[in-house]
């Protein structure tokens, strides 16, 4: 009787822990994996200042600036307000990344993008993916080495933001 009752325990114990993992997990995960901060700038001035500062850091260009709001206008959507979607890129490290084979899937995600966007309180707010939860996934392989250098990089970027990452 003993024995069931501790393996009735046990069992019992690893469902209600993965509950509470799983139900920590969804509340935190839109701040784990995405992360937003407030420009002191307008909308227009925001995209402008993070498209040059892109230019001017080495190894680094704009590839493109995707008006959201006009995309969706013109494909039928409701209008969204002022969204621009800035994709960028460095040669040098995506090159790097998809030489093997192995990470070509690492595809997905490039060019790199930056979305800067105006609430409907007026306030101007950068969106971004969290790269360095991203290169703590992919830590020890040669793929989070090259993260670390992309999260060091878009630190630098959005410097005048004062923007660190962080996990949360």
């Amino acid at each position: 009787m003993e024995k069931r009752s501790l393996l009735v325990g046990t069992v019992l114990g690893l469902v209600i822990s993965l509950f509470v993992v799983g139900v920590a997990f969804k509340i935190a995960a839109p701040t784990m994996f995405f992360k937003e901060v407030s420009s002191p700038y307008d909308f227009d001035k925001s995209v402008r200042l993070i498209s040059e500062r892109i230019d001017k850091q080495e190894g680094w260009h704009v590839t493109t600036i995707i008006d959201q709001r006009q995309e969706v206008l013109d494909h039928g959507g409701l209008d969204v307000g002022q969204v621009k979607v800035i994709k960028f890129c460095n040669g040098s490290l995506s090159g790097e990344m998809l030489s093997a084979d192995m990470s070509k899937i690492m595809a997905v995600k490039m060019p790199l993008s930056i979305a800067v966007y105006e609430k409907s309180d007026g306030r101007v707010t950068i969106g971004l993916m969290n790269g360095y939860l991203m290169a703590r996934l992919f830590s020890g392989s040669r793929e989070g080495d090259l993260m670390e250098r992309v999260v060091t990089d878009m630190e630098s970027i959005l410097g005048f933001l004062h923007f660190r990452y962080t996990i949360f």
